[in-house]
């Protein structure tokens, strides 16, 4: 985990980053502190076209057929030019709640998209459940793909090439997967004779 603002490593549940004093009080007082209720895809500025946003929560939920505990949403906004994104997404993470998580899946358990269109800028940020299956080379990995797509405009291609590629990468990480699932662990499934992931996909 590294610090939203200065990029500084933390140690995981460390809440201020000791070589620059960022702390989530400082983004509440920016932002708010008040929990705020989102969906799997969140697109304040209705950029997304019907289809689009129906293909997108297709690649979602085949997600989540390999990986059942772990979820990704997109969050969508112009947001103010001053805006630091990494900041924003780490509010976002910390204070959003996505509607159709249950309690097998909690916030810690969700890879989050936020799309910046004033910048045409992305940004992933995990929960800290999440975090420990990609690695920081795996994330910026990803956005090194699907950057250009969502610097020309075309979220669809980029959010799907997204989604795909962190599934690719969490199949590769596969034996990490599997340490974790044990009778009662994090990643026990709703049907214990379930798989984590579906070997068949």
């Amino acid at each position: 985990m590294y610090c939203p603002s200065c990029e500084h490593r933390l140690v995981a549940g460390q809440d201020r980053c000791d070589l620059c004093g960022f702390h989530m009080g400082k983004l509440d007082a920016r932002y708010g502190s008040q929990i705020m209720a989102m969906d799997q895809i969140s697109d304040t500025t209705h950029f997304l076209r019907i289809h689009d946003r129906d293909h997108l929560l297709d690649s979602m939920d085949a997600f989540e057929v390999q990986f059942p505990q772990l979820y990704p949403a997109i969050y969508i906004a112009e947001l103010p030019a001053e805006t630091k994104l990494p900041e924003f997404a780490t509010w976002l993470i910390n204070r959003a709640r996505v509607s159709v998580l249950d309690e097998l899946r909690p916030s810690e358990n969700t890879y989050l998209f936020v799309i910046d269109l004033t910048s045409q800028s992305m940004t992933i940020t995990c929960g800290y459940f999440a975090e420990q299956f990609v690695s920081e080379n795996d994330l910026r990995e990803l956005l090194e793909d699907a950057s250009p797509y969502i610097a020309a405009g075309d979220l669809r291609e980029g959010l799907g090439k997204l989604i795909e590629n962190l599934r690719l990468i969490l199949r590769r990480n596969y034996r990490l997967l599997l340490k974790s699932m044990k009778p009662g662990g994090p990643l026990a499934t709703r049907d214990p004779g379930k798989p984590l992931m579906d070997p068949t996909e």
